[in-house]
């Protein structure tokens, strides 16, 4: 998970978007990790709640080392740590992820909307991670930047659909809604990050 430590062009653009992602990720921790984090949510997910703790580190964990990972190989500065934190990036992923998807399978809740479109999404991040370590372990270091930069935007989802979850009109829309506010979190932002990512490709050289 190495390549050349040649500076990106120009990294302001990339790191705008990356300090936005960390900015609106603070209050949405606040709002939902740290009630888990001090066992505040244990009575009301009582049955799963080491799944749900698991998950809430693994995610906080992922955000934060994905961050720190992207912003070193964007601006290459202290390159000599990419590797380590991008594979710190795709181990807690990983957790993340997949207690995500367990918790999606379990259903504790009987929100099966909310709970399918959870568990597609998780999916959808370990398949693009996979990628992204595929890539690098085969040194298309270029493939392997957009696979990485496709995988952040995915975990930022959990920041947009819990940001959305608070907007007054959405946050009573039941599991239908619930699972349309999920989908469109993950689905739309992937789909404007495809198309930033073929707009750089397609550009004059």
């Amino acid at each position: 998970m190495t390549s050349s430590a040649t500076a990106h062009p120009n990294p302001r653009p990339a790191l705008a978007w990356l300090g936005l992602a960390l900015l609106t990720a603070l209050p949405v921790w606040w709002w939902h990790a740290l009630p888990v984090l001090t066992f505040a949510k244990a009575a009301k997910h009582s049955g799963h709640f080491a799944t749900v703790f698991a998950h809430m580190v693994g995610g906080t964990a992922m955000l934060f080392a994905g961050a720190a990972a992207l912003y070193v190989g964007v601006t290459r500065r202290h390159f000599q740590w990419h590797r380590r934190l991008g594979l710190t990036y795709l181990t807690v992923g990983s957790v993340g992820a997949a207690t995500g998807l367990a918790l999606s399978l379990l259903n504790a809740h009987g929100a099966s909307g909310i709970a399918i479109a959870t568990g597609t999404l998780a999916l959808f991040w370990l398949a693009v991670a996979a990628l992204a370590y595929r890539a690098a372990r085969n040194h298309r270091y270029d493939v392997h930047r957009e696979m990485m930069v496709r995988s952040y935007v995915l975990t930022w989802t959990f920041v947009g659909c819990r940001l959305a979850g608070r907007v007054p009109p959405l946050n009573d829309l039941g599991d239908a809604g619930g699972a349309a506010i999920v989908w469109l979190s993950w689905v739309g932002p992937f789909v404007i990050c495809e198309l930033l990512l073929q707009w750089q490709r397609t550009k004059a050289r």
